[in-house]
């Protein structure tokens, strides 16, 4: 582990000595890369936790399924008030499962 943490040290280091070098102008894109390559490993780190939950992608799917159907009620195709309330509940009840398995992980 001593290695890796060495290793990234290193990296800092050269990294840090590469922006100094920069203009303003490639600095800022330098700083826009980093923050894409961020968010791209921090929503891999919550893809890999939401997989792991157990029955996630199937709640998930369900829930893409029931947003779906309440999107398709069109003005030709009117849900009736009840049939819209269902979904819209049965939408938020996977949610919470989601949460609180997301909690329980």
């Amino acid at each position: 582990m001593m290695a890796t943490e060495q290793k990234h040290s290193t990296y800092l280091s050269e990294a840090e000595s590469r922006l100094r070098q920069l203009s303003l102008e490639k600095l800022r894109l330098a700083v826009a890369f980093l923050a894409y390559l961020q968010e791209i490993e921090e929503n891999e780190v919550t893809e890999k936790v939401l997989l792991n939950i157990p029955d996630f992608a199937q709640s998930f799917r369900e829930i893409e399924q029931n947003e779906e159907k309440l999107e398709n009620t069109t003005s030709h195709q009117i849900a009736s008030d009840e049939e819209v309330l269902e979904t819209y509940l049965a939408v938020e009840k996977k949610w919470e499962e989601v949460f609180r398995r997301l909690a329980d992980s």
